[in-house]
């Protein structure tokens, strides 16, 4: 795989927005740009020279509607009022750069969290735009910041985990239980964490790898 510079990986996606109805572009990832390096023990991807999950929030620059890509078009009309309510008065434009660092996608999802409040979004969309926040956290090295997160996400994605279908923002049922074993760790529920991992291994539907996973995991608790 060639390196590219990170102003190679990027390129301009033509939306339109399906509150305020006018066309826009976002930034986005050329797929096969961004070279993949390694998981942490939550999943959170590493890669380089990009990091593909700072451009996931696309992002109106007329109205201010913000969301993760998957749930960008799925808004009902009443949510797009809300949006036009509450969202758009206060709405300034921001010129962002090419290539996003961790502070500009940090803003990004928090405008897509404040969109979610006002639309009245499902716990498992805003535990996941959470999750995501505690991973740029970490890349900040902001600790206390990566933690309130992963308390947000933990308690979203376990409330979304009895009133919500799977999968929850593209993540399946084995997925959300190892995210939720592992931010458990983090934030101080290692027997809960034991206790889910027990759970999940002895699923039929996983592969030797996801095992192989869940065992170091279970092993990182124990020591």
């Amino acid at each position: 795989m060639p390196d590219y510079k990170p102003e190679e990986c990027i390129y301009d996606k033509s939306y339109t927005c399906p509150v305020c109805g006018e066309p826009f572009k976002a930034k986005q990832v050329r797929k096969g740009r961004a070279k993949f390096i390694s998981n942490d023990d939550d999943l959170k991807p590493n890669y380089t020279p990009v990091q593909p999950d700072y451009y996931d929030v696309i992002m109106c620059d007329h109205c201010g509607y913000a969301a993760i890509s998957s749930k960008f078009d799925k808004i009902t009309l009443s949510q797009q009022e809300a949006i036009e309510k509450e969202i758009t008065p206060l709405y300034e434009k921001t010129d962002y750069p090419d290539v996003y660092d961790v502070d500009t996608a940090i803003e990004r999802y928090n405008m897509a969290l404040r969109n979610c409040e006002a639309k009245k979004s499902k716990a498992g969309e805003k535990a996941y735009i959470h999750l995501k926040l505690a991973w740029f956290c970490r890349d900040k090295n902001d600790k206390s910041s990566e933690i309130e997160h992963l308390k947000l996400a933990y308690s979203g994605f376990n409330e979304a985990f009895t009133t919500e279908k799977l999968p929850i923002c593209g993540l399946d049922e084995n997925t959300l239980l190892y995210i939720l074993a592992a931010t458990g760790i983090e934030i101080g529920y290692p027997e809960e964490s034991i206790r889910i991992l027990s759970r999940l291994i002895v699923k039929k539907d996983l592969s030797s790898r996801f095992k192989q996973k869940i065992t170091l995991l279970k092993d990182k608790i124990k020591n």
